[in-house]
This record gives structure tokens, sequence and C-alpha cells, in this order.
């Protein structure tokens, strides 16, 4: 389900205007019985097997991969691939109904630690797997380390540019540190230029909650292919209307006054407010009055019937004459939304200064954007929903100046910056969306 919501509607004329317009998508719950409409998917894990992952660590991540197998579709495709110094393939990519799966589970579960870390050369094999997905289908590589990459390419840029480039081939790259050791730089480098999520798994569990989670959100997809189309008002499309998404999207194209964007696809139950930034700017000809203001179309798979659902809404908006405009009262639903969007830069601002070794400064500039959400909540009247996720971020604001281990606190400022730019649920958040 999907409902529009817009922050004002008023357009001062000469004078580009500012509005906000939000999306509340709501996924629906994946049936006990399996979807009716399957979107094939591809699954490479890239498993860091050196001598550090010895023990609870490796026997965690595989027992998960292994129970997940049985989980996936018969049309679905799967790979394991392994890297200490060397990087071999354990499983070769195919479709589950063409795996002898026993055979492949003791292969995971056959994957013994030794040796050092080589994270490029498991991930190039890895790549190398994804490509041998048919074309179309998106593969997402689950990279699972807990060390400092010492062998083959250690930089971030390079590795996260690598990513990138892996996007073009409809590859996305998510990554899970293990532990208090690993490289954030690089993992949430590979995560941010991947269009994927970094899962920071620091403490005892986190990796096991965490790569479920990311499992179950691979898995249990009941809503593909989020497409929308936003279109400003020919009234109100002037040289300087523009449209900016609050959020990370999966394609983006944009001409003027228009976007068409992707944003892929949601998990049985999944909560999401996507907010988009609009310009508007009214034309020196254009008539003060009602205008049509902004048109978004919107449509998807309900993978639950197997039906394409689509919608079409256009709101009006009037173009105020300067001498008469006033201050319009603004959905505080999308402002707060908005305000957390901007929010995302703290943390790349916080991590400079920290890296400057002015930890108060950084500290302080955590603690005052929690308090800034809290007195936002405190003074403005939100719905349930928005609510709870801007608390979510007002804690993790809060969280992060407090942490008293610097590496630690890092590590936090790297998981914490890329769930709010792709919108994502803390998987450690029981309660709530």
């Amino acid at each position: 389900m999907i409902q529009l919501r817009k922050e004002h509607d008023k357009c001062q004329q000469g004078k580009p205007t500012q509005l906000g317009i939000m999306l509340e998508i709501t996924a629906p719950a994946a049936p006990v019985v399996a979807a009716t409409q399957h979107k094939t998917k591809s699954l490479v894990f890239v498993v860091d097997r050196s001598g550090s992952m010895a023990g609870n660590r490796l026997e965690v991540v595989l027992n998960t991969i292994a129970e997940t197998l049985p989980r996936l579709h018969p049309e679905d495709y799967i790979a394991v691939v392994s890297f200490d110094d060397q990087a071999i393939v354990n499983v070769a990519l195919n479709q589950v109904k063409n795996h002898n799966m026993a055979e492949v589970i003791k292969s995971v579960r056959n994957i013994n630690a030794g040796g050092s870390t080589n994270l490029e050369a498991g991930y190039r094999l890895g790549l190398e797997q994804a490509k041998a997905a048919p074309e179309g289908i998106e593969t997402t590589i689950i990279l699972l380390s807990d060390g400092q990459a010492n062998q083959g390419n250690v930089d971030p840029v390079a590795l996260g540019q690598l990513a990138t480039q892996a996007t073009e081939h409809l590859v996305i790259t998510t990554t899970m540190g293990i532990g208090g050791g690993y490289d954030e730089n690089i993992l949430s480098a590979m995560a941010e230029g991947g269009n994927g999520n970094h899962i920071a798994a620091i403490k005892q569990g986190e990796a096991l909650d965490g790569l479920q989670a990311e499992i179950d959100g691979l898995l249990l997809k009941t809503m593909l292919d989020v497409h929308f189309d936003i279109t400003i008002g020919p009234d109100f499309s002037g040289k300087k209307a523009d449209i900016v998404a609050g959020r990370r999207m999966k394609k983006w194209k944009k001409s003027h006054g228009h976007v068409s964007t992707l944003l892929g696809d949601l998990a049985g139950g999944e909560q999401r407010n996507v907010v988009f930034d609009l310009t508007l700017d009214g034309h020196d000809m254009a008539e003060p009055g009602l205008k049509q203001g902004v048109k978004v179309d919107w449509e998807y798979i309900d993978a639950t019937t197997g039906k394409k659902v689509s919608n079409s809404e256009t709101f009006e908006v009037e173009l105020v004459p300067a001498d008469k405009w006033i201050e319009p009262e603004r959905d505080a639903d999308i402002v707060g939304e908005l305000k957390m969007v901007r929010m995302q830069k703290i943390y790349d601002d916080a991590q400079e200064l920290f890296m400057q070794g002015k930890h108060d400064e950084a500290n302080a500039l955590l603690e005052a954007a929690g308090k800034d959400l809290q007195d936002f909540m405190a003074n403005n009247f939100l719905s349930d929903r928005t609510s709870l996720r801007m608390r979510s971020n007002r804690d993790l604001f809060m969280q992060s100046a407090m942490e008293p281990d610097l590496n630690l606190k890092m590590k936090m400022l790297k998981e914490e910056k890329l769930r709010m730019m792709r919108d994502r649920r803390n998987f450690r958040d029981k309660d709530g969306n």
C-alpha cells in the first residue's frame, strides 16, 4: 500500500518555494505459503575464512548460510566463495534445482579457518560468480569478514569503486563486519558503492541476528520493482524547478521538472517513508490561483497476488502573489523526515572531527543532533510511524556520542550513516520500524 502526503500546497510568485512530498509505503505481510509471484534472485556469499574467524564466528556464519539454503526457491541461484590469503569457490553459481543441496550444505560446513586476509581476492572471485547469473537477474553479494585486509588491494576508495562498477551489472554488495577488529572504512565503502547495506556485528549474537535479518529481507519480498514518476505542473516548472530524492534510489532519471525513479523491492511488513524535496518555481507570466501542482504516478508488483498495482495522484498548489505571501502550515511528519535526511551529513562531519583528534567537538555534534530530534518530537504532533523512526535516529546519535571506545564508535557511525541513507530498519529493534 502506498499513500501520498504533501508538506503544504502553496508557492510564492517570483520566488522558488520548497515543497516536500512523502510516499508512505507498507509492504503486504509475507504469506505462510509461497508467494504467487516469485522474482528470481541470485545470492553469492563471500566468507572470510582467515585464522581470526576460527571458532564461533565462522561457525555462526556457516550455520546461518546452511540454514538459508532450503528456504531458496528452486529457480534462485546460489554460490559460496571463501577466502584467506587465497580465494576459492566452494559452491559454484547455479540454480537451486540443479544443485545437490546435501552436497552444497556439506561443502559450506567443511570450510575451515586459517591464513591471512586477502579481501580483494575473495570479492573479485565473488564478482566472477555473480557474472554467471543470466542477464536481467539481480545478484546480491553478502561479504562477511572480521579482520583487517592485509593482502591485495586494501584501499577503501578502490574497493568501493569496484563495488560501484558492479552495480552496472545488477550486482548489489552488502557487507558485515564481525567483532571489533574489522576495517569499517573498507566494508562501509563497498556497501555504499555497491548500493547495499553495512552491518556492524560487534557484539556477540549480532552476526546471527544481522545475517538472518538481511536474508529475510532478500527472501520475503512482497512488493517488487516499486517505481515512481514525479512531474511538476507546467505553471511551477520555471528555470529553478527541481526534484531531489531524500534517500538512495536504485535508478534515477531526471529531466527538467520530471523524475522517473526505481526504489526497488520491499520485504513483507516493511515500512518506508520515501521523501522528495521539490522546488517549485512559478512562471513570471503565470496568473495567481490554484494550479496543477505535482503529479505522482507509482506502480509495483504485489508478490502475494502476482498482480501489478498502479495508481496516480495529482494535487493542486496555489500560486500566491509576493505581497500576500504567508508562510504555510507544514506537515510535521514530512518536515521531520526531511530533517532526518539532512542530518546524514552529521555522521560524516563527526567522523572527520574524530580523525582530527577533536573528540569533544565530535561528541558534542552528535549529542546536539540527538537533542535537536528530541526537541522536534516534543514540539510537534507526529504520527506513530514517524515518531518511532525519529526516536530510533535520536537514539543512534545519542548512543554514538556516549560510546567511550573510539574504535567501536567509528564502526557504529559507518553503519548508522548507511542505514539512514537507505532508510533501513535497525535489525536490533524488535518492536517498530
